[in-house]
């Protein structure tokens, strides 16, 4: 029984071992390119779009379908249609939106996600400053010689109280 379950487990790893070479690179396509600057143009491109399904990974690096489907479009503005870096992101970015940039133009539109973070935190700032200040300026307030006197009595009543409980 034992050696069957060894020769079972073998073969499921003999097996999945096999499958692994042909399931990874069956999604790459192989793409030909007239010289190496449209290559490197090509995934220079690819690094600076956003995954829109994945929305964390570029297109190089996204698995997702939408992205192969990117990743042709891409081919096919930079190689078939000879675009240049600037057409074809202007391209894309009218088909799909701005999200599809990882660097979000610098326009009018797009100036809060530029300078929300510093917003932020020059509103977190002048909170703690304004919290700090009013905390500072608010003194305890003195007692008047009676209300210290009162004070007194009353601390020295539960002294003497807790000392008659013990």
């Amino acid at each position: 029984m034992k050696r069957l379950v060894l020769t079972v487990l073998a073969a499921a790893l003999a097996l999945g071992t096999l499958a692994l070479p042909m399931t990874a690179g069956a999604t790459e396509k192989v793409r030909h390119f007239d010289n190496p600057q449209q290559r490197e143009r090509y995934r220079e491109l690819l690094s600076s779009l956003r995954c829109l399904v994945c929305q964390n990974e570029s297109l190089a690096s996204s698995q997702a379908d939408l992205a192969e489907d990117l990743r042709d479009q891409v081919y096919r503005l930079i190689v078939t249609e000879g675009r240049s870096n600037q057409a074809a992101i202007d391209y894309l970015t009218q088909r799909y939106g701005e999200f599809v940039l990882y660097r979000p133009r610098f326009e009018p539109k797009t100036w809060l996600l530029w300078f929300g973070p510093l917003l932020m935190l020059l509103l977190g700032g002048a909170v703690l400053a304004v919290t700090i200040r009013r905390r500072r300026t608010t003194d305890d307030p003195q007692l008047s010689p009676e209300q210290h006197a009162r004070a007194e009595r009353l601390l020295e009543g539960e002294t003497s109280d807790r000392d008659s409980h013990a």
